[in-house]
């Protein structure tokens, strides 16, 4: 019996930290407790209050049928106002895109602006679904490798002698894996170069309010040309909502319309009546930061005694980047035998970098205070 044909886009590789999700759920559903670093989601949830507020529009209109295509105007204009309180940037709501997750932004976007085998270049260590889902769209990746000493983050003198021609560039600040920021200087340097070289910059900002030193600066600060992608999953505590933006230079407004209208038609109604009120609780998503800083102190005190004394030290997101190649040159393994044998999750380097990855771990501290405690205890017995 013969079987289906399958496409050669589709055959993207594994994004490791959701497969070490699945295996910590199978550990734990054995009864195995299992301190989690690894998945990149807060310990929160929404504020109470923004939860209440969802429910009592569910009672009021239990229907809850389709939005428009591009998000609810009262949520576009929120978002608007946002930008302007928030980074004292002014954005129309009309260039603001309401997605399923930032993730189908990606797709919307990526579609948008690029056509098959153009060619998008990536900083390493960098978000594996990039990569992927650029793949599955026919669009070429060109990695650029970032080094230690820039804190993993592009600077215009690596592009401009990185030696690769691209059409585009993603840039991610702060980081995931790193956790690392682009000097604002800098971003404003690489967003005047893309537009004089008339290279699409996209500027992923999900881990914008996250931050222990400064506030991120959007790259619409700096150009009206800039593609910016966010999401409601980090900072506002809404992981499992599904829901993201997009802000769009004008002249992609009406194909990223009707993209969105075909592939997605709406985002989910009442995650975007939940994302309206989440906007009067700043004060509360500002406490989860606060609580990631102390996490990220307890990490940064506790990862030396353990032996893993190479690692970023990221003024956002929160993450851990560390070098282990003292201790394995296969990360990938490592991760398995931690998980299995310290029952500590963390993601391999490998899902973040193909080149150097193997020396690599990623370690999340969105946790609990008590989960970092007993994570770092266990990686400390595990690795004398």
């Amino acid at each position: 019996m013969t079987k289906p044909k399958l496409s050669s886009r589709s055959d993207i590789a594994m994004f490791q930290a959701l497969d070490m999700l699945r295996q910590a759920n199978e550990l734990e559903a054995k009864g195995i407790d299992i301190a989690r670093m690894g998945a990149g989601q807060p310990c929160f949830g929404a504020p109470q209050e923004a939860l209440d507020y969802a429910v009592e529009i569910i009672k009021n209109d239990p229907r809850q049928g389709y939005t428009e295509a591009v998000g609810m105007p009262s949520l576009r204009e929120r978002i608007s106002k946002y930008y302007n309180d928030y980074y004292n940037t002014s954005i129309s709501p009309a260039n603001i895109v309401i997605t399923n997750g930032s993730s189908a932004a990606f797709i919307l976007d990526f579609i948008a602006a690029f056509d098959n085998r153009a060619k998008v270049a990536l900083i390493t260590p960098t978000y594996p679904a990039y990569r992927n889902i650029l793949k599955a769209l026919n669009i070429e990746v060109v990695e650029i490798e970032s080094n230690e000493k820039d804190n993993y983050q592009p600077t215009l003198d690596l592009l401009q002698n990185c030696g690769k021609e691209f059409d585009g560039i993603i840039i991610n600040s702060p980081s995931n894996p790193a956790g690392t920021m682009i000097k604002d200087k800098e971003l404003e340097k690489i967003c005047h170069w893309c537009d004089e070289k008339n290279i699409t910059l996209i500027s992923d900002e999900a881990y914008h309010g996250i931050t222990y030193e400064h506030k991120a600066p959007t790259a619409r600060k700096y150009s009206n040309n800039a593609i910016i992608l966010n999401t409601f999953s980090k900072y506002f505590a809404m992981t499992g909502w599904r829901l993201g933006w997009t802000v769009l230079p004008d002249n992609m407004i009406d194909r990223v319309k009707k993209l969105s209208e075909s592939l997605f038609v709406s985002a989910p109604t009442i995650s975007q009546h939940l994302a309206y009120k989440i906007f009067d609780h700043i004060d509360v998503l500002d406490g989860y930061v606060e609580f990631y800083r102390k996490n990220r102190e307890i990490l940064m005190s506790e990862l030396p005694k353990a032996g893993i004394t190479n690692f970023t030290n990221g003024a956002g997101a929160f993450y851990i980047y560390a070098d282990i190649h003292h201790l394995s040159n296969d990360s990938e393994q490592f991760c398995t035998k931690m998980l299995n044998e310290a029952r500590v999750s963390t993601t391999p380097g490998i899902d973040f970098d193909l080149t150097r990855g193997h020396r690599g771990i990623r370690i999340c501290y969105a946790g609990s205070k008590q989960n970092i405690i007993e994570s770092c205890n266990r990686l400390k017995e595990w690795l004398s």
